[in-house]
């Protein structure tokens, strides 16, 4: 080299280049696709436990109220989005009333709950249409002709796409009730014994 020739300068490259702009993109796309799909069974899973949780809550307010009022009190599964005490019941229902039994055979609304809070997605089945409450706080024969269960009932709370693990209200004929998950290992805490 000359010395009288000036040295190049090599200026830092300034942006990315196609190439890694098409790998930076390729990355996210991947993780997206990966995250959306946990994120929907994620989603699912938090709308099964929020509607297990409003079934238990709906259970133990009428066993609260049978136990205040010294009288027998339902809940009623329907299908029926009514503010009105004489639903149809349905054990497949995703909407609920609570009602006290008067002593002419009628009936007194005490709450009703449209399924508001409950996804479509979430599926019921519940071995019976409607439980009720002795004075005693009891599960006892309803409105509905159902003798005073022996064993547990059970409501069974599911995804209908089966994008997450399905969830167990149980509800035992001292009226006491939990959430379990049916598939649980006999060890989990959350197992359905």
């Amino acid at each position: 080299m000359r010395p009288d020739m000036p040295k190049r300068v090599r200026r830092p490259q300034m942006g990315v280049t196609a190439l890694e702009l098409a790998i930076v993109t390729a990355i996210v796309a991947t993780i997206a696709v990966a995250a959306a799909s946990d994120l929907a069974g994620f989603l699912v899973n938090a709308q099964l436990r929020t509607a297990s949780d409003e079934l238990r809550s709906a259970l133990r307010l009428a066993q609260i109220e049978a136990i205040k009022r010294q009288a027998v009190v339902e809940l009623v599964l329907t299908a029926e989005a009514s503010g009105r005490p004489d639903v149809q019941p349905a054990s497949d229902g995703r909407n609920w009333v609570i009602r006290a039994v008067r002593a002419d055979g009628g009936f007194e609304l005490l709450q009703a709950s449209s399924g508001a809070t409950l996804a479509p997605r979430v599926r019921v089945e519940a071995d019976r249409e409607a439980f009720a409450f002795d004075a005693f706080g009891r599960l006892r024969a309803d409105s509905l002709g159902n003798a005073a269960p022996e064993a547990e009932l059970r409501i069974e709370l599911s995804d209908r796409d089966a994008l997450a693990r399905s969830l167990r209200v149980v509800v035992r004929p001292s009226g006491s009730s939990l959430n379990c998950d049916p598939h649980a290992r006999g060890g989990d805490a959350f197992a359905c014994g």
